[in-house]
């Protein structure tokens, strides 16, 4: 199965936890809804995610990043890339 993997890890989704799924699939989009806003994910090589909450991302195969609220691109050779 394959999912976008949105949970809050704080009351009222002040933290979000993302651990995206794509089973097979080559890429997905997803916007979940907050009390603070949406959080809009695309998953491909990178994953863009802009949220208005901090994000606690876990890939497969890779540590968990902390991010704060605000757009952000992992993986795919970037800064934020935990590989």
């Amino acid at each position: 199965m394959w999912s976008a993997g949105v949970d809050p890890t704080a009351p009222g989704y002040a933290v979000a936890h993302v651990a995206p799924r794509l089973g097979p699939l080559a890429c997905a989009k997803w916007r979940v809804p907050t009390p603070y806003g949406l959080i809009a994910i695309a998953a491909t090589a990178a994953l863009l995610i802009d949220s208005p909450v901090p994000v606690i991302v876990e890939r497969e195969g890779h540590a968990p990043v902390h991010i704060p609220a605000g757009q952000h691109r992992i993986g795919a050779t970037t800064e934020q890339n935990n590989d």
